[in-house]
């Protein structure tokens, strides 16, 4: 047997020895010591994020960044500029503007990962969004986004509004009263549910049953970029468990108003934010 596998490797290290492919004069990018040219882009970035604060947008392409496991996409740096001024219109500017100057250097976010794919789970789930070490956000599915397109605003700037709330509820835990309101209906299977399900159980969306915590963000994501209205829907529409819906609304209130916000005005910017977005592109 060991003879046999010797001869088929034989041949193979033979071949390969015996041929003189010129080598490519390129350098492969991405494992480290790449040359970049200073661009528009990156100088928009610098302005609006770096500089005033402290936020690294990293575009280019590091595998050490994201699951190298995974099949990703890098972004398309075409994408990159509409889907930050998104993110400064409808996240940046409503808590600073609301919260104050010193807010985001307090909860501060360090750096945003742009993927231009999902993440693909063997499960069937695709992840769009990542908060890591309670400083970084990874963003996914950039290559999608398109600012004339409500509903692909709406899905990512939920998605950011969502991790950014797990970095505030990393540095200042979330109030205990949530803990029980809906611990029952939390499962790991959560993708086997649907919305209206969820919402029938006293949850906003199916992904608020992944955890406890993922049911907080969920909420807060919820009232602040879907809005008031369309949270007010659920409520109505699911009588049976409207208390639950109260109560979680009540806390995420009265935990914003412990880190010095005023979750209302909040809610009304971000909005604001949306109209501000949409109408840029009539």
């Amino acid at each position: 047997m060991k003879r046999h596998i010797l001869y088929l490797l034989l041949p193979v290290l033979f071949l390969s020895c015996s041929k003189k492919e010129k080598l490519p004069d390129d350098p492969i990018l991405g494992l480290g010591g790449d040359d970049w040219t200073w661009s528009a882009l990156d100088e928009y970035l610098y302005q609006n994020f770096t500089e005033p604060y402290n936020i690294e947008v990293k575009y280019k392409w590091d595998p050490y960044e994201v699951n190298f496991n995974k099949n990703l996409v890098p972004p398309d740096e075409s994408h990159v500029i509409p889907v930050m001024e998104t993110v400064k219109a409808i996240w940046l500017d409503p808590y600073q503007n609301v919260a104050g100057a010193d807010f985001l250097h307090n909860f501060q976010l360090m750096k945003y990962i742009l993927v231009g794919s999902a993440e693909y789970q063997s499960n069937g789930t695709i992840i769009l969004g990542l908060a890591e070490g309670g400083t970084n956000i990874s963003l996914f599915v950039v290559n999608d986004f398109k600012k004339t397109d409500r509903a692909e605003v709406v899905r990512m700037l939920h998605t950011i509004h969502h991790e950014y709330a797990h970095i505030l509820h990393q540095t200042i835990v979330y109030p205990q009263a949530w803990r029980g309101l809906s611990s029952g209906w939390y499962t790991a299977t959560w993708y086997n549910s649907t919305d209206e399900t969820a919402r029938s159980q006293g949850l906003v969306t199916a992904y608020a049953k992944a955890a406890e915590r993922e049911d907080f963000v969920e909420t807060v994501s919820y009232l602040l970029v879907e809005g008031q209205e369309a949270f007010d829907a659920i409520v109505a529409a699911n009588p049976g468990v409207a208390s639950i819906f109260r109560q979680k609304e009540a806390l995420i209130v009265t935990y914003y108003e412990g880190l010095g916000v005023d979750f209302r005005a909040l809610q009304t910017a971000v909005q604001q934010g949306i109209t501000q977005i949409l109408s840029s592109n009539e």
